[in-house]
């Protein structure tokens, strides 16, 4: 699998992110770089302690980390959950949650293959 391939497996924007970074070398450094980005998790865990106000900056830092590397398919669940949070009225939606953690898990797992493939 090549890169271009890794970002149509995870429902990505290979083209979009090429047009910021300019090198495939670059597209693929940082991409890589994504699983060690603490975003996700902090996320999950400001959802578990309940606390909206913090949901809301941890989703709308996750759909800009997602959208700056071209991950749509994460970027648009995290931005549907932000969205949902922005009023800080109410906590994170389960099925918005749910999108969110499912994008998060196949964007680690194309991740992972990729890097697997490369070695």
């Amino acid at each position: 699998m090549d890169i271009k391939e890794l970002y149509s497996k995870i429902g990505g924007n290979f083209e979009d992110v090429l047009g910021r970074l300019m090198k495939e070398a670059f597209v693929e450094k940082f991409a890589l770089m994504y699983p060690k980005d603490t975003s996700y998790e902090t996320l999950m865990a400001a959802i578990e302690k309940g606390d909206i106000n913090e949901q809301f900056r941890e989703a709308h830092s996750l759909k800009g980390v997602a959208a700056n590397l071209g991950f749509e398919e994460l970027r648009k669940a995290a931005s549907k959950l932000t969205e949902q949070l922005r009023p800080q009225t109410a906590p994170a939606d389960a099925a918005l949650v749910e999108a969110v953690k499912a994008a998060q898990q196949k964007t680690i797992a194309g991740l992972a293959e990729y890097q697997a493939q490369q070695k």
